[in-house]
């Protein structure tokens, strides 16, 4: 796979039915309030998602068996594992289910049928696709179906205007420490800790196939630019999704709903904006639901030192077992944008775990070499860790 490939892949992951759902919201609720903590959250992708896939090139392996392999104390080696198997597992569960229920969300606004029924079959279909290992084609159809619906909001975006002087506002104010759950979830939405692991173990499947002896730093130094670029890409969409709310909600006072978030979409689709929202949350939901699964077979099978390969069987069980615990989670009668929102929510909480596991393996100078973490690396690190803690528990303590 390509090195380019596996960026944009990355930015799909994030660009799912929760950035949809979370930046319409924030847009719809609060305006511009929190454009900086979007700002943040690009940043600090960029920051993590670069170690992760450094790590993968340099040592050949994910994140998971580069930390059961180099934690020397029993002790902590098992702690860890249990860890990153709460986290990652427990987290990935929740994350699926917002990604079932975006895509029945989106289908059931413009086909017959609830959405729980739409849930099922959306899970039935993830889990096939899973376990086939035919789904690369499908992956690539629903990718563009995401960057279809993504240059819509971009042109919704100039074609309604961008309110300048609530941007301006916005940028200025702290005002989105006011709602920490809206706060959380734009950043856990666009810092998904599983992608972490995604990424890591990808960019080994790079490496190991390209069979160099060594990672040179102009090939390190251009898979860094191809990376950051996905990611920008993906911080623009998302950007535009909420401008778009601030035009069609929150400049109207007009309170978003699950029957109304297409409403933003109306200026250039007319009559057509629910069927074409419907479509992209689908696609969006869909390939989400197809990422997560293989983020956390990647980490869990790196752990028990069972090779992460998509047609290993404990590869495929793990894929299915989490496909199996998102659909019971869109299936559990709580509201649609509630389980997306809490699902962006934890990922924000879940994430200083992964990034501590990162910022260990990324200095340890025996599995890095001369490509392990330089001062401003672990600087730039700490601040994202540091930032992201100390949101956690605020929203603890607020509670």
């Amino acid at each position: 796979m390509r090195s380019s490939a596996t960026g944009l892949i990355i930015a799909a992951a994030f660009i799912g039915p929760g950035t949809v759902t979370t930046a319409s919201m924030v847009g719809a609720q609060l305006g511009y309030g929190l454009v900086w903590a979007l700002v943040f959250s690009i940043l600090s992708t960029c920051i993590v998602q670069e170690m992760a896939s450094r790590l993968g090139l340099v040592t050949g392996k994910g994140l998971s068996e580069n930390i059961v392999q180099n934690i020397e104390n029993k002790g902590a080696r098992g702690a860890s594992i249990i860890l990153i198997c709460c986290a990652i597992g427990l987290g990935n569960a929740a994350y699926e289910g917002g990604n079932i229920t975006g895509a029945a969300l989106g289908l059931s606004t413009v086909l017959p049928g609830q959405l729980e029924t739409w849930a099922v079959v959306l899970g039935a279909c993830a889990l096939v696709l899973l376990l086939s290992n035919r789904y690369h084609l499908l992956e690539k159809v629903l990718i563009a179906l995401v960057v279809i619906m993504s240059l819509v909001f971009i042109i919704i975006m100039f074609i309604a205007g961008i309110e300048l002087s609530l941007l301006k506002q916005g940028l200025g104010s702290l005002a989105g420490f006011s709602n920490t759950a809206l706060l959380l979830a734009i950043i856990g939405t666009t810092i998904v800790p599983y992608n972490l692991f995604l990424h890591a173990g990808l960019s080994a499947k790079h490496a190991n196939k390209s069979k160099s002896v060594s990672i040179k730093p102009n090939q390190l130094r251009r898979h860094r630019h191809q990376l950051f670029a996905s990611i920008g890409i993906g911080g623009l969409i998302t950007f535009a999704i909420m401008s778009s709310a601030v035009s069609a909600f929150y400049v109207t006072q007009t309170q978003l709903a699950p029957g109304n978030i297409a409403n933003q979409l109306q200026p250039v689709l007319g009559d057509y904006a629910n069927l074409f929202f419907a479509m992209g949350l689908f696609s969006a939901g869909l390939t989400s639901a197809i990422t997560a699964p293989l983020a956390t077979s990647y980490a869990l099978c790196g752990l028990f030192n069972q090779t992460p390969d998509l047609s290993s069987t404990p590869f495929k069980l793990v894929s299915a077992a989490i496909v199996i615990l998102g659909t019971s989670v869109a299936l559990s009668g709580f509201k649609p944008l509630s389980i997306i929102i809490l699902a962006q929510a934890s990922n924000a909480i879940l994430l200083p775990i992964s990034v501590v596991f990162l910022l260990y393996m990324m200095n340890k100078a025996k599995i890095m070499g001369s490509h392990r973490n330089s001062f401003a690396s672990n600087t730039l690190g700490g601040l994202v860790l540091i930032t992201v803690v100390a949101l956690g528990l605020y929203k603890l303590i607020s509670l």
